[in-house]
């Protein structure tokens, strides 16, 4: 490779872009990949230098990130930035800049697992607050603000998951040094039950409730386009062909597959309703994982060909899902809050959902009592009688649109028929669509302002 030209630093944009495709995929490529790499890699005692490194790393993770160590970059200086196009990176708008500091978040975990756990010193300057999105045990000494944001206590509560005890444990004892945000009373009240020391950390911060805002995002011209759509393709995992959902003619089932989400509840209470003979459709737009749960929930979906799996859906799609849907459903054991229920519920979609603690306070806000019905999971005829009601509910307004039109004109009943069904579904997708709107506004300010006011305190 001819040499580079001083001043133009190009080893700035190659970061920038291997930090890009980290965030957007998760991928994390090898520093070099040239002609000299592939040699070494061929080499025995390259390769077993490069597994000694990766021990040692984890027996001596690094403790403290000073200020000079942190790489950053400006996100509006990029020109022409294939990344910002993405749509998973689209929040990067919302940001000027990015700051890193390497293998920090592995290295937090490394320390957490210890006997005696230590937290990861983070000497940021020139910053005025350090937040999470996550419990961590990292902590920034020269910010005048740390909130950590905790999302549930679920490792601690419900066995089967993968996440390490002691670990998550350890994270959770750090946000007591200061404020908190929790996504839902009910996390609060378990982790100041369980978790928060009252007497040792008394005055170390301040707590708040932070209800999230819903997750979908609905294009400006999404009245005219979107509540026109007369079917959605999906290709189905397993299925040959494609399979088309038709409006209000499909259920969705929206998260991880894992036991406390439930799905296979929800699966035998939909066979249980009745509804497959009816041409509804049961979405599940979960990934299915290499273990006996999901070999449990094939085997199940393959039995009946009204269930469809699509796996991972982006977010212009799972849009479309929500607002064309006869219902959501979310049979969780146990829920930090239930982003899908929130989502639903400013739609207006109707929504089933297990009597989580989460849940419950998502009913109680604003009027979506009207749209959220809660009913237990030791029942899965109390599901599939829930299943049947809804659809039920649905067409007898579809009938009463279709009857008021046929009030004003005689003689062209069955011309009629077919087009207000169209005119009614349309009008219902776009009522959805401005409810939604006006929530996500109303939803959005009341978290900024949640947010400020801990801020302001924690000051």
């Amino acid at each position: 490779m001819q040499p580079i030209p001083a001043g133009r630093r190009p080893n700035r944009l190659v970061f920038t872009a291997r930090t890009l495709e980290g965030l957007e995929s998760g991928w994390q490529p090898d520093r070099y990949t040239g002609l000299r790499q592939r040699i070494l890699n061929r080499l025995p005692l390259y390769g077993f230098s490069r597994k000694v490194r990766t021990i040692l790393a984890k027996l001596f993770p690094k403790t403290t990130y000073r200020s000079e160590e942190l790489q950053a970059f400006d996100l509006q200086t990029l020109y022409d930035n294939p990344y910002l196009q993405s749509e998973r990176l689209s929040y990067l708008h919302d940001i000027k800049g990015l700051v890193c500091a390497r293998n920090i978040y592995v290295n937090s975990f490394l320390m957490a697992q210890r006997k005696r756990s230590q937290t990861i010193t983070l000497q940021a300057k020139g910053f005025d607050a350090f937040i999470t999105t996550a419990p961590l045990a990292i902590e920034s000494p020269n910010t005048r603000i740390t909130a950590q944001t905790i999302h549930d206590v679920i490792p601690l509560e419900y066995a089967r998951t993968y996440e390490q005890v002691r670990c998550f444990t350890r994270r959770l004892t750090a946000c007591d040094q200061g404020s908190r945000m929790f996504v839902s009373g009910a996390t609060q009240k378990k982790y100041n039950l369980f978790i928060h020391d009252t007497q040792q950390q008394a005055g170390s911060g301040h707590d708040c409730v932070v209800i999230q805002p819903p997750s979908l995002r609905f294009p400006a011209d999404a009245r005219d386009f979107d509540a026109c759509n007369n079917a959605l393709i999906v290709a189905a995992e397993g299925r040959k062909s494609a399979v088309k959902l038709k409006p209000l003619r499909y259920i969705v089932f929206n998260s991880s597959i894992e036991p406390r989400k439930n799905v296979l509840f929800v699966l035998k209470a939909f066979v249980e309703s009745g509804l497959e003979t009816e041409g509804i459709h049961l979405c599940i737009t979960g990934k299915l994982k290499k273990d006996s749960y999901s070999d449990a929930v094939r085997t199940l979906v393959q039995a009946h060909t009204n269930v469809v799996l699509t796996g991972y859906v982006d977010e212009a799609f799972k849009r479309q899902l929500f607002l064309n849907a006869m219902a959501i459903v979310s049979p969780s054991l146990v829920e930090g809050f239930g982003i899908p229920v929130l989502d639903a519920a400013c739609l207006g979609v109707p929504v089933i959902a297990s009597l989580s603690e989460s849940h419950w306070e998502i009913q109680q806000l604003h009027d979506f009592a009207e749209h959220v019905m809660l009913c237990s999971t030791r029942e899965t005829s109390d599901w599939a009688s829930a299943l049947r009601l809804i659809h039920s509910r649905i067409q007898g307004q579809r009938q009463d649109a279709m009857t008021g039109q046929h009030q004003h004109v005689q003689g062209q009943q069955a011309t009629l028929t077919r087009r207000s069904s169209t005119v009614w579904l349309t009008e219902l997708r776009q009522q959805r669509i401005e409810r939604y709107r006006r929530f996500q506004q109303r939803l959005e300010t009341e978290f900024q302002q949640r947010v400020c006011d801990l801020l302001l305190q924690s000051f």
